[in-house]
């Protein structure tokens, strides 16, 4: 799977008995209904096979095209598992007509683009400004007929695919529960049981001639579904379908189909004791197999994995997490798939947790969804909790094309979401209670208690799966066509050119209550969703000394009880609304957000106001938050990417603000009365409110006035400036880690120091995308890493560009002087004019793609507050703007020197500590609890 950097978390104590109590009654809150506007599409069926369909939405400034190819990890051949996997990298490579490959093609002219190989099928996706639409067409079409399957391609991608398995699985804690245990224990006889991403020797194993049958048998017109949503030409797109995709052949041969089955019955319950190596906490693990996408059940799945794990309010966060504080997190997996996969709730306990306690608990509230009808109450707020997350799912054609094309590929019909909310809208008590009987029986489950390897007893091997996977997948016969080579420069076809560009800003409007309130609106979509952020200066920088962590303890209360609500009460109270509400400190700001439909803006607001203006968090909630965000800071300190980043303040701004980390011994230290004197700063003077969706600045401007127009006190954002430590090399030892993390941050000083748009620009052509030299170097060129680039973090009193990548162990020293070689290229090796002016519409295309949707957009204006930059920043980058010049380019290069460099390499280091010494006599071993001052 094409994607970035992801991250999870954890918690628990002890339960004696598996009666539960009764949820506390629900103070409903006045919730309009939610209206979810009908997925419209119009179907075609090419020449060829290929089932097209398109939604036109003649306001959208972007066009988003994905395709289904309907071969997934169940159709991986024999002894051949992650094929499927291994051709979503393949088809990213060069073909007849690109030379360079597609995905450097494809990140010239898109603004995200990216791939998944599911299950049932693989799927990619582009997202590009409107006027490109012919070029994504002529794209996948070239991808489709043109690949280019040589030694070279398969032997690099293959290498890369061997180290996202060993990123996902083996360097993250409990990456063997989704990718190894729950396939291998949940199923025994469907290919659903094959390990999902297949495994490094099968793919050793493989052969060109392998991979080229694959891609001739799986990727053809007919086994593929396009759908496309943006603002086009219908008639124009017809010609160009015909043009650039109906014009492919459709192959003689048969398609090769693996049918539907279905796993056996499972007749009793299965309980697995699993070990890995780092696993900072133990997981308890239920699973079951799942209905099918298309069977009616699959809503009340959907409905069921809501009630037990969707925000505070829900049973299992209630009662595991808060009553019995058994666990910090809980979280599930629900795939869509063909044939039903595994419905899984995987608990990490809190520290000194007791298993038996925490599995007692979790059986004990699946029986009372089977045995007690759910209150009706709890069920009509989380019906409003997924009506609202579905409205926002199709608030952008990226949204509305995925649900459209899923549902055609798994469960044979387009509208299946539609029927899905129908179902969803229509389920009562005793239908929650009659699914939960059918698919979550104690006879159906498996569960899987997962602990770190020095807990496993002596030969212990049953987390090893028995399933005869080796006999699984089809037999695919040999490729007969010849075999695609780059055209001569002469020969080769140029992508269309692309038509006038239609991207929009939205107005942004700022204002000032009389209290001294900063209001910032901006009306950005006509879909009926509003974002409201209060941003409220003084974060992580403002924590006391020996206080660090204050601001994020006190921005996780502020949704444990405000005005008369509890934390339960004030959770099911935004999924009344169908909303989403959170609360975070940042370096310079905390941060409160709720997004819900807009019949539901002035509610949403009160409950906004609660938040800020009473709180009213009971006084046991500051050591349940406590103990929660101190078991995620040890889960962090396994993982070498997490840790990295936890220390990386610390190292780069050592002595100021900005360098306090939060410790266990910090978090023990706050008390009550510290939380209150934060929350005391909290006022209009030092916040701004940010309103972005549907609601134009005179709603958003009464609605401030209403909810805030009596706030009174607050201070502005304190000013100072970090100057960062000087350069060093920091080596931390993680003994056992499958992989090393490479971090290397360039201070930049503040936004001021320069220009910030040529920064950016600078920062594409080192670390932005698959064409950022970083990743050219690290990953494409020599394979040593899943995905390598860099970003820029910017404060208001100071910042930094961050390069990483997770590594092979022993390549990490090669790692560490790739990163910085790149670096020190930018002032020797200059980008031409033209290099320049495509990295300058790549800064702007990605950052159309973050902020289309109503919170992403709210988000970005208030990361902008939060670091004191002005609106007009906003309004520049919001627009397509000029290229950056060399010499703007060049001045640049200058706050990003190399020799300035905080670098961290974490991981095993007796594998690579000699070599990185021998590079660098400078490097210092240094222990993380030292560093962060533990």
């Amino acid at each position: 799977m094409m994607k970035s950097f992801a991250a999870i978390t954890i918690a628990t104590l002890c339960a004696s008995t598996a009666v539960t109590a009764a949820p506390a009654p629900r103070a409903a809150v006045a919730a309009a209904p939610i209206v979810v506007p009908p997925l419209v599409y119009t179907k075609r069926v090419l020449k060829n096979g290929m089932t097209l369909y398109a939604m036109r939405d003649p306001k959208a400034a972007s066009v988003s095209l994905y395709m289904w190819y309907k071969v997934g990890q169940r159709d991986d051949p024999k002894e051949r598992a992650g094929f499927a996997h291994l051709f979503e990298h393949l088809m990213f490579k060069p073909t007849r007509n690109l030379p360079q490959g597609a995905f450097t093609y494809m990140s010239t002219i898109v603004e995200s683009a990216n791939a998944t190989t599911l299950f049932d099928d693989t799927l990619y996706t582009t997202t590009a400004p409107a006027n490109r639409l012919e070029t994504l067409l002529w794209l996948e079409g070239e991808r489709l007929k043109n690949l280019v399957v040589d030694q070279a391609n398969f032997a690099s991608e293959r290498d890369v695919v061997k180290e996202e398995l060993r990123q996902r699985i083996f360097a993250a804690p409990y990456g063997r529960i989704l990718f190894k245990l729950i396939p291998g224990f949940v199923f025994s006889t469907h290919p659903y049981a094959r390990p999902i991403g297949g495994t490094a020797e099968d793919l050793d194993k493989a052969t060109l001639a392998d991979v080229r049958a694959f891609h001739e048998a799986f990727y053809r017109p007919d086994n593929a579904v396009m759908v496309i949503a943006g603002n086009f030409d219908p008639r124009q797109l017809e010609a160009w379908a015909d043009r650039y995709i109906g014009s492919i052949p459709k192959p003689a041969a048969p398609l090769i189909r693996i049918p539907s089955s279905i796993e056996p019955e499972r007749t009793s319950p299965r309980l697995v004791d699993a070990y890995a190596p780092n696993v900072p906490l133990p997981a308890l693990v239920a699973a079951w197999v799942a209905p099918a996408e298309a069977n009616p059940d699959s809503a009340g799945i959907d409905v069921i994995e809501a009630l037990l794990t969707r925000g505070a309010a829900s049973r299992l966060n209630r009662v595991l997490v808060t009553d019995k504080q058994l666990a910090s997190s809980i979280m599930t997996y629900n795939f869509d798939t063909r044939d039903g996969h595994a419905f899984a709730i995987v608990t990490t306990l809190a520290k000194g947790a007791d298993m038996a306690a925490a599995r007692t608990a979790l059986d004990a509230e699946i029986a009372r969804l089977r045995d007690t009808p759910v209150d009706a109450a709890e069920l009509a707020s989380v019906k409003n909790a997924l009506l609202g997350a579905a409205l926002s799912d199709r608030e952008t054609p990226a949204g509305r094309v995925l649900l459209v094309g899923d549902g055609d590929v798994l469960s044979g019909d387009p509208a299946h979401d539609d029927k899905r909310l129908t179902a969803i809208r229509a389920m009562t008590p005793a239908d929650v209670q009659r699914i939960a009987t059918r698919w979550l029986g104690a006879q159906r489950q498996v569960t899987i208690r997962y602990q770190d390897e020095s807990l496993r007893p002596a030969g212990y091997t049953g987390d090893v799966s028995t399933n005869d996977v080796a006999a699984m997948g089809p037999t695919v016969p040999p490729a007969t066509r010849t075999p695609v080579t780059i055209a001569s420069a002469s020969e080769r076809e140029q992508p269309p050119s692309p038509g006038p560009q239609r991207r929009v800003v939205p107005p942004i409007i700022e204002a000032t209550l009389a209290n001294g309130l900063t209001l910032v609106s901006a009306q950005s979509t006509e879909v009926p969703l509003v974002t409201l952020e209060l941003v409220i200066a003084g974060g992580d920088a403002a924590d006391p000394a020996g206080r660090a962590g204050l601001a994020d303890l006190t921005a996780a209360l502020a949704l444990r009880g405000a005005g008369r609500r509890d934390a339960v009460a004030l959770a099911a109270a935004v999924d009344d609304l169908g909303g989403r509400i959170s609360a975070n400190a940042q370096a310079d700001a905390t941060i409160v957000k709720i997004t819900v439909p807009a019949a539901n803006a002035d509610a949403a607001a009160a409950l906004l106001g609660d938040v800020a203006l009473r709180p009213s968090a009971a006084p046991e909630e500051l050591d349940r938050e406590r103990r929660k965000l101190a078991d995620a800071l040890a889960v962090s300190e396994k993982q070498p990417v997490q840790l990295a980043l936890r220390v990386l303040p610390a190292a780069l701004f050592a002595g100021t603000p900005y360098g306090a980390v939060a410790t266990p011994q910090s978090l023990a230290a706050i008390d009550a009365a510290d939380v209150a004197a934060t929350r005391a700063k909290w006022g209009p003077r030092g916040a701004t409110l940010v309103v972005t969706g549907s609601l134009d600045a005179k709603q958003a401007a009464a609605l401030a006035q209403r909810t805030f127009g009596d706030w009174s006190g607050g201070a502005p954002a304190p000013t100072f400036t970090a100057i960062a430590a000087p350069s060093r090399i920091i080596a931390i030892d993680l003994p056992g880690a499958p992989q090393s993390a490479v971090i290397a941050a360039l201070p930049t000083g503040p936004r001021s120091a320069g220009d910030q748009r040529a920064l950016q620009v600078a920062n594409a052509i080192v670390g932005g995308g698959s064409i950022g030299w970083l990743s050219k170097e690290i990953r494409e060129k020599r394979g040593l890493s899943y995905g390598a680039g860099s970003q820029i973090d910017m404060r208001r009193g100071g910042g930094f560009v961050m390069a990483a990548s997770q590594t092979k162990t022993a390549s990490a020293p090669e790692v560490v002087d790739l990163m910085l070689a790149q670096f020190a290229r930018l002032p020797a090796d200059p980008p031409s004019a033209a290099e320049d002016a495509e990295r300058s519409e790549f800064v702007s295309r990605i950052l159309a793609s973050q902020t289309d949707r109503t919170a992403g957009l709210g988000d970005y204006l208030a990361g902008l507050i939060a670091t004191g930059a002005p609106l007009s920043v906003a309004r520049a980058e919001l627009s397509p703007g000029a290229a950056v010049s060399p010499a703007e380019i060049a001045a640049a290069a200058k706050r990003i020197d190399p020799a300035t460099a905080t670098v961290l390499v974490v991981g095993d280091s007796k594998a690579w500590l000699p070599a990185l010494r021998a590079a660098h006599p400078n490097v210092e071993l240094v222990d993380a609890a030292t560093l962060i001052g533990k």
